[in-house]
């Protein structure tokens, strides 16, 4: 290894370690994706239709980003900003806080500014995980510059990428870690529980207008797109790992695209990240480790923080449930080191099986020896001793959780499947944001 490669290797650990904060300065993020539909039409929202909701979304002492002239991003100054998804599927990502009524009330207010603005260009938006209604052949692309590439490279990669990128939504949340031994058990914990957390919040039975026979038709979706970069992490079924062995298994994740200057670079499209880091043309720099990192769609995905995208997308209920569950059961040391535990231990085979099962049955699945619905009431009632030890006043983000899955036993799409009468009509009703 020549001293130009090992010193960058070396900074993408430091990167990595940089991300660390003392246990008071922890923070949470959650993003929320959202389907736009024309109210007339019912049909899913076009370039210009959706620039129209990000320039009413902008608030007068926020910032406007563009790509080749498109809007892409709204920024506030209070750090939310609204962001676009390859099929006009727009995201609100809330400013870090160290508590989740902070939270709250910015989704609170950022859906209240939708509400107004789709009202105004007589638009529906839809927080379910799965466009209920339109065909793969009927999504408007948003062609941003990078979605251009992906586009035709993620389509030699998985029969169901397009549905991916266009025909899916989530809740994401993000999370800090205090160390590096700190980082790896969360990364464990989240890639192992993400068929359960899936399965708790299932939220996409419904496709090209029908019943799809599926609980969550994202995790089906995502189960056949680019198993190079997507599902539960290899390294998350070791026992440990370390920094570096995450940066070996990053390098041969293959790239989807560089930046240059504003414009994508195509070259190492498809080749091991660690081929460009090799090459003498473009000079690569942690900048470029860091893009690389967030095209790694595995179910907990690592920048200098971490993010946990197991989640059907939903509501603001929805949402701040699943951020509630992840930050009690890992910001709290004994709920932790107890989810450790109980995270199934399984082979890179056994997950898939496990995955398969929870997006056709959800809380009903079993595989192997993992039944779901066990262990889903299970990490509900860690996340919320978790989070009665370090913040008893958010517990009550999981009380309406707690009730559906404890007493209940059912899932977002169980009650989707109850109520929708066979009626697109009632799907709209039942899900409007």
């Amino acid at each position: 290894m020549n001293s130009k490669i090992k010193n960058l290797k070396a900074e993408f650990v430091d990167f990595l370690q940089k991300g660390a904060k003392p246990r008071q300065d922890w923070r949470c993020g959650v993003e929320v994706e959202l389907f736009g539909f024309d109210s007339e039409t019912r049909q899913r929202l076009d370039n210009e239709q959706v620039q129209a909701v990000l320039r009413g979304l902008a608030t007068p002492d926020g910032a406007l980003i563009f790509e080749s002239e498109a809007l892409v991003e709204t920024r506030d100054k209070s750090g939310g900003k609204w962001t676009i998804e390859p099929g006009g599927q727009i995201e609100f990502s809330s400013a870090p806080h160290s508590s989740l009524n902070a939270i709250e009330a910015d989704l609170q207010n950022a859906f209240a500014r939708l509400r107004q603005t789709s009202a105004e260009l007589n638009l529906t938006f839809l927080a379910i995980s799965f466009d209920p209604l339109r065909t793969i052949d009927e999504q408007n692309w948003f062609l941003k510059p990078r979605y251009k590439l992906m586009k035709p490279y993620l389509a030699t990669r998985g029969r169901r990428a397009w549905d991916m990128m266009t025909r899916t939504c989530s809740v994401q949340v993000n999370l800090d870690y205090e160390n590096e031994s700190d980082l790896i058990k969360k990364f464990i914990i989240g890639n192992r529980l993400a068929p359960t957390v899936a399965a708790i919040f299932a939220n996409s039975p419904f496709v090209d207008g029908a019943d799809s026979g599926c609980q969550s038709a994202r995790v089906k979706t995502w189960l056949e797109t680019d198993a190079n970069r997507c599902g539960v992490s290899p390294l998350a079924l070791q026992k440990e790992f370390s920094l570096s062995d995450f940066i070996e298994y990053a390098l041969d994740v293959p790239m989807l695209f560089a930046e240059r200057g504003g414009a994508y670079l195509q070259d190492f499209t498809g080749k091991p990240f660690r081929e460009f880091l090799a090459n003498e043309r473009y000079a690569p720099t942690v900048q470029d480790w860091q893009t690389h990192l967030t095209t790694i769609f595995t179910e907990v995905r690592l920048k200098n923080y971490l993010e946990f995208r197991a989640a059907d997308g939903g509501n603001l209920e929805h949402a701040l449930a699943v951020a509630a569950l992840w930050k009690g059961l890992l910001y709290d040391r004994q709920s932790l080191e107890e989810a450790l535990a109980i995270a199934p231990q399984l082979t890179a085979e056994q997950f898939v099986n496990l995955q398969t099962a929870v997006a056709k049955n959800g809380l009903r699945a079993v595989s192997g020896q993992t039944r779901i619905l066990e262990l889903a009431k299970e990490i509900i009632a860690l996340a919320t001793a978790g989070l009665r030890r370090i913040a008893p006043d958010e517990t009550r983000f999981l009380d309406a959780l707690s009730r559906r899955i404890l007493t209940a036993e059912k899932s977002p799409a169980d009650l989707l499947l109850e109520n929708w009468h066979g009626s697109m009509d009632k799907v709209f009703e039942l899900t409007v944001l």
